[in-house]
This record gives C-alpha cells, sequence and structure tokens, in this order.
C-alpha cells in the first residue's frame, strides 16, 4: 500500500491531524506536513483506517475530517517530499497524544532502563570504557558542549575524517566549503544531524540548560566520519565503504553508528562491501530501519547489520518510521530531547528530536555499554570475530520489552531494554546462527 499525499480543504494540516486522533485512539496518527495544507499520511495508518471502518473506508472518512484531495505516492517520492519542505512554511506540531513524565533525566533513558545499566558500570561519570570505541559515519561533527568541547571532548580526533568527494572539474561554482577532519560545515538539507545523533549516543553534560543531559554511553570515544550533508546516502555509497575501511582499521572501533540510509532501487555493490568487511571484523553495524518510506532502507535491511525501528512515549510505532521483517528491534524515536547546533554556530537543548536515528543512537549505546560491561569474556566466549555481532542480536531481541498488542514482523522483538541486555548471560557460541550471507 501506498502512502497518501492530503490535501486540505483549507484548514490546517494540524486540524485533520487532530480529529485523526479521534478516529485511531492509541495510534501514533502524526501526518507529516510538506506545507501549510498539504501532508504525507503514512500507509500503515491507512490501512488502520480500512481495518477500522471497513463501512466507510479511508477516502471517505478523510473527506470527512477535512481532505478535499488524496494523491497516492511512492515511497522515494514521499521521502523526498519530506526532506525538501520548507519548516518556515509548516505549522505548529501537536503535542505528543502522550507525554513521558518530568524527570530529572530525560524520558528516553528511563523506558530504556539506561540508569539502571550505567550503575552496573559505576554510574554515568565514571565508566571506565578501555579500548572501547564508536565509530559515527554522518555529516560530521561542531563543537557542542554536549561532546566536551566546553572542557575536553572524549571525541577521537586524531582519527576524524572527511570522506565528501570535490565537485568535478567544470561544475564548481564557489570555493570548496570543507573543514576536514570530519567537521560539520552546517550546510546542506541535514547539516548538525552528526551532532544531534552523536550527542544521543555520547553526549555528556550534567550541567546543561534545561537540566542534565546525557547519551547513553557518556564519554565513550567517538570517531566521527563525515560524507554527506544529507540523511539519505544514495550518492555516496563509495564513500561510505571507504569510511567503514577506516573505522574498522587504522580506527579501530568495534561498533558502527549509521543513521543514514539508501533506497532499495540504488543499492551498490560497495554498500554490501563495506557491510560484509565489518560483519568479517566483528564490528557491530547498527543501523536505522528508515523514515517516511515503508519498507526497511539500506543498509539497515542488508542482514549482516542490525536493523532499529522507532516507537514513541506510548510504546506505539513512531508515525514515521519505516517497518518490516528485516527489524531486529525497536526503540525511541519521538520527540526526544537533543544538542542543537545551528549555523553561527549556535548551541542548545532542545526536544523534537524525531527519526529512527535516534533510535540507532541509542541502539549503538546499547552495544558499547554491553561490550565494556562484558570485556573480556566476550573474547573468550566468540572465538570468530561475527559471533560477538550474533551475540549482540540474540540478546538484545531476547530482553527487548514486549508491550500488548505488538506487532514483531514489522518492528522486530520489541522494545530496547539496557539494563536487561546487559544482566543477561552471554549465549554460548554453538547458539549463535551460522554466519548469515
Amino acid at each position: 500500500m501506498n502512502n497518501l499525499l492530503l490535501t486540505t480543504d483549507g484548514r490546517a494540516v494540524t486540524e485533520v491531524e487532530r480529529k485523526l486522533r479521534k478516529y485511531l485512539p492509541g495510534l501514533d496518527t502524526r501526518l507529516w506536513p510538506t506545507g501549510p495544507t498539504q501532508a504525507v499520511l503514512r500507509a500503515p495508518l491507512v490501512q488502520a483506517l480500512e481495518t477500522d471502518y471497513p463501512s466507510i473506508g479511508a477516502g471517505p472518512l478523510l473527506k470527512v475530517i477535512g481532505v478535499s484531495r488524496i494523491d497516492a505516492i511512492d515511497d522515494e517520492t514521499s521521502a523526498t517530499l519530506v526532506s525538501l519542505r520548507d519548516v518556515d512554511q509548516l505549522p505548529p506540531k501537536l503535542a505528543p497524544a502522550v507525554r513521558a513524565a518530568a524527570d530529572t533525566l530525560d524520558w528516553h533513558l528511563r523506558k530504556t532502563r539506561t540508569p539502571e545499566a550505567w550503575a552496573l558500570l559505576g554510574g554515568p561519570d565514571a565508566i571506565n570504557w578501555g579500548t572501547v570505541k564508536v565509530g559515527h559515519i554522518d555529516t560530521g561533527y561542531t563543537q557542542h558542549p554536549a561532546l566536551g568541547f566546553a572542557a575536553t571532548t572524549w571525541l577521537d580526533l586524531a582519527n576524524a575524517r572527511s570522506f565528501v568527494p570535490e565537485p568535478q572539474a567544470g561544475e564548481a561554482t564557489l570555493p570548496s566549503t570543507e573543514l576536514g577532519g570530519g567537521l560539520d560545515n552546517l550546510q546542506g538539507l541535514n547539516g548538525g544531524h552528526g551532532t544531534r545523533i552523536g550527542a544521543t549516543l555520547c553526549g555528556h553534560a550534567p550541567h546543561a540548560a534545561g537540566g542534565p543531559f546525557y547519551g547513553v554511553a557518556p564519554k565513550v570515544p567517538l570517531v566521527p566520519v563525515r560524507i554527506t550533508d544529507a540523511v539519505w546516502i544514495n550518492h555516496r555509497q563509495v564513500e561510505f565503504r571507504d569510511a567503514v575501511r577506516h573505522l574498522i582499521g587504522p580506527a579501530g572501533v568495534q561498533v558502527i553508528n549509521v543513521s543514514l540510509g539508501v533506497f532499495i532501487s540504488t543499492i551498490r555493490k560497495e554498500l554490501r562491501q563495506a557491510i560484509n568487511e565489518a560483519y568479517d571484523a566483528g564490528v557491530i553495524m547498527v543501523c536505522a530501519a528508515g523514515n517516511i518510506v515503508n519498507p526497511v532502507v539500506a543498509p539497515a535491511r542488508l542482514n549482516r547489520t542490525l536493523a532499529v525501528g522507532g516507537v514513541t512515549a506510548a510504546d506505539v510505532p513512531w508515525s514515521g518510521s519505516s517497518y518490516g521483517p528485516e527489524t531486529d528491534f525497536s526503540c525511541y524515536a519521538d520527540d526526544l530531547r537533543r544538542a542543537n547546533v545551528k549555523r553561527g554556530p549556535k548551541y542548545n537543548y532542545a526536544g523534537g528530536g524525531d527519526g529512527t536515528s535516534y533510535a540507532t543512537a541509542m541502539t549503538s549505546g546499547a552495544a558499547v555499554l554491553w561490550l565494556a560491561h562484558h570485556g573480556a569474556a566476550l573474547q573468550a566466549a566468540y572465538p570468530l570475530p561475527w559471533q560477538r555481532i550474533e551475540a549482540f542480536r540474540t540478546v538484545a531481541r531476547q530482553t527487548a520489552r514486549v508491550p500488548d498488542g505488538w506487532n514483531s514482523g514489522a518492528f522486530g522483538s520489541g522494545i530496547l531494554d539496557i539494563e536487561a541486555l546487559l544482566k543477561a548471560p552471554l549465549p554460548p557460541a554453538a547458539a549463535a546462527p551460522a554466519p548469515r550471507a
């Protein structure tokens, strides 16, 4: 089933969304505005309307709540419309139907039982990371205080790199704005994405404005690699392979966070090469299931990676998440507090963090906590490098929390529970499946 592009009868998109909530209680009914009176409605919500109101049908019901035109659109068109929208022209977002309880720590940390996991390692300020490092392939980094730049950063800047090709001869009309060394120039569609996601993974700012800010794995050494200005990297698969080779080679990481996506129709051999090389090296590659498009995107859909879907604070599927049997499990992807950066640069902390990018960063944080917690026992238990990856996958899936009415065929085994992940015994190597092609 396709997504739908809705055009209202002149009323604001938020008014249609408010009415849609009444017809589909218990679901995340968020629309994806592309303008003041247009929005993308995801296919799962269309299907829910058809299922719950068979005597009416989705089309007539949508007209009742203020939709004057409905156009079916494919996944790539959906993603393009949402990516290219002018955010200054969009209506304000509706408040979440279910808000997480206020706390001294951000709600997504509480719900994944991250503080309890930290306690097993001495607390968020005292984790001994040893040789554990994580690679982060994205738009690069900025000097945000959440990443330690108010004092001494824990980013591994000696290994930070930029793999962004220069414009071909005759194409460049302006001097290159590349800063090198993994630095984000804050341009393009998703400038600053690497900072937002990196801080969700490894941030540590106990005195941040608005309350303490922590990533899931505070102060874990992170190697930033810049390959793009946008989260869709159909055109950067060669650079992705080069980034992976650097991270599993000279940089020496054990986990790679990939909060990026490739359309199924554009998968190239270089992407597959990168995934296979990381897998053979025993490096856990955690990937976002995708946003707005319906099937899980690459590299998440390729089965030597871990694919992470998105849910809301109400423990229901997030309306923007891609989904499918490739998903291993899900984590939080809706209205997270994040470390923001804008040109200037200007740094702050604010809500509004949406996307499976965040669920992926939380899972990468869980992976490095798991590695640090078990330490040398992993090498003793798993003589073959790939066995560590499958052991993590197995335990994360088995310990995931399963809400009532959960759809395991679309969103994986459940919602990541980091305390349970760390407390679970290591599965025997014989129980790990054979390496997957």
